[in-house]
């Protein structure tokens, strides 16, 4: 007798195409995978466990680049176990941790913590991001191909950009070698160091010191061009300026091997929301003029820019109820992503189908890995259920994140992830930890 774990989700408007169209349904899942997608359910399915998505959008897992999961090292502000419940309530499937913990995720056996614990973790898949230098202080490689072997998926620069041309240059030739991706964060560290915001007219209004938006443009046109001369690919994770977006484009047109994402405060909130010295305002890098949210709003919308990344770094309110220029940068975003985006489909901002294939297919095609974030048979049965038509209030202290640092609080959203699955089997949240406020 076979014990092959069968399910349907019965009913829904299934993302196809690479995340392009949404068409009427019927998902078969068979033992992690997707077996089928069918208007017509087969006789030996008609009997086995099913989800009813009637009236629901059934979308494939959403993959987040950029997590701070805060373990080893913070976790007072975050863990595995949490963060990876936090990203199956917000739709993610898969979170790509950030290396900088304590110790930095530079050598295997930091990379194998992360790897055991994450398989423990009740949610989302964890995949560590390795540090492409000792420390992340840009000195000395690190051993990239035991990074890989231990589980790494890429390697980054860190926060900033490397300060030496040259070591970024043996960067992107060692991880070509080794074949993993180079995620750099495309921010020039000598103009950003000791700044709280972006520079332009609230910077003067307030009286903060300031990053101008080149510190954006130069580090990413210089990483791009040592990625180009490696003969490999670089893919900026936070796209944040006009500056930044005209050197993507023209980097694009040179035939550099190039991708980059943003985030969705990014694509939400401006420099004027700094005005109420918030601290839930101040993240890294910080939030950019109108005409720079438009401009990212437009390379989004022109398939220039591929994914988005929620940069979710959780703080306790130690860290936040202080003065804004001594505060910790970042904001949580896992379980507000999703809605805040949907909200800029509803108001005609942004179309639905880059958005998705931002969270999905963009993010695995920069992992390569093309069994995630699509619906198609052989797929990663990494499934989730949006019921895309509620509206609900982002409300910190519902949330599955331990982070108390939430820059969407009390913002009304749209669409709810009723149903994450991860392999082919549904993750039980918390009870309580829903972030909705019904209406």
């Amino acid at each position: 007798m076979s014990t092959e774990t069968r399910l349907v989700i019965r009913g829904g408007r299934v993302v196809v195409d690479d995340a392009t169209k949404a068409v009427p349904a019927h998902v078969l899942v068979a033992d992690g995978r997707v077996t089928g997608i069918t208007n017509d359910l087969p006789s030996d399915w008609a009997s086995v466990d099913s989800i009813d998505a009637t009236g629901r959008l059934v979308a494939p897992g959403l993959i987040c680049l950029r997590t701070h999961v805060c373990e080893p090292g913070f976790e007072w502000r975050e863990d595995i176990r949490s963060a990876s419940q936090a990203a199956a309530a917000g739709g993610f499937t898969t979170i790509c941790a950030r290396p900088d913990t304590d110790p930095v995720n530079d050598v295997r056996a930091v990379t194998e913590q992360i790897v055991t614990r994450s398989q423990l973790a009740p949610g989302a898949h964890v995949f560590p991001v390795g540090a492409a230098t000792l420390g992340l202080k840009g000195e000395h490689l690190s051993e990239m191909g035991d990074l890989r072997d231990a589980g790494c998926v890429a390697v980054s620069t860190g926060e900033t950009s490397l300060r030496s041309t040259r070591m970024m240059r043996r960067v992107f030739e060692y991880a070509r070698s080794v074949g993993l991706p180079v995620f750099s964060s495309g921010e020039d560290s000598w103009l950003s160091n000791g700044t709280v915001m972006h520079e332009g007219q609230a910077s003067l209004r307030l009286g903060m010191s300031a990053v101008p938006p080149e510190g954006e443009a130069t580090a990413m046109f210089r990483d791009g061009l040592m990625a180009h001369l490696a003969e490999t690919s670089v893919h900026f994770q936070r796209v944040t300026t006009a500056a930044g977006v005209r050197v993507l484009r023209r980097l694009l047109e040179d035939g550099v091997q190039v991708t980059a994402g943003t985030t969705p405060h990014h694509l939400c909130f401006t420099e004027d929301d700094v005005a109420t010295f918030d601290t839930n305002t101040r993240v890294d890098p910080p939030l950019r003029s109108c005409a720079d949210v438009e401009a990212v709003r437009q390379a989004l919308r022109d398939g220039v820019i591929t994914t988005i990344a929620t940069d979710h770094s959780p703080m306790t309110s130690i860290e936040k109820l202080v003065e804004y220029e001594f505060c910790e940068p970042g904001t949580t975003g896992l379980e507000s992503a999703l809605g805040a985006l949907l909200n800029l489909v509803r108001e005609g901002s942004l179309p639905l189908n880059r958005v998705l294939s931002a969270l999905t297919t963009g993010p695995a095609n920069v992992l390569r890995r093309h069994d995630l974030g699509r619906i198609a048979e052989g797929a990663v049965a990494d499934i989730i259920v949006v019921q895309d038509s509620i509206s609900w209030r982002a409300k910190g202290e519902q949330m599955l994140t331990s982070g108390e640092n939430q820059l969407f609080e009390g913002r009304e959203m749209i669409g709810q992830v009723e149903v994450t699955l991860v392999d082919g089997e549904q993750v039980e949240l918390t009870p309580g930890g829903r972030n909705v406020d019904f209406r």
